[in-house]
């Protein structure tokens, strides 16, 4: 069984994740963070489905709608592979 309450935890934690790495990057202009499109690939992917012309408040909720389904499944996909190598074993 899927703990899915580990899974809402990595999701919180990837909206964290997501929200610092934007707040970063909006805030410091002249530097670019290593590794942005990375962290904030689910929401990335979420946003590129909408037109640029969207308010700035409903794209900041589908970014963090995209950030925690991405890492909800994340944390999910490493519960599988983890039960999946114990039986193995």
């Amino acid at each position: 069984m899927i703990n899915f309450k580990l899974s809402s935890i990595w999701g919180f934690v990837g909206i964290t994740i997501g929200l610092c790495a934007f707040l970063f990057n909006y805030y410091m202009v002249p530097v670019s963070l290593p590794g942005y499109s990375v962290l904030v690939s689910p929401a990335i992917l979420t946003l590129s489905f909408f037109s640029e012309e969207t308010y700035f408040a409903p794209k900041m909720v589908l970014f963090m709608l995209g950030q925690f389904v991405g890492y909800f499944f994340i944390g999910t996909l490493v519960q599988l592979i983890r039960k999946l190598s114990v039986r193995i074993k």
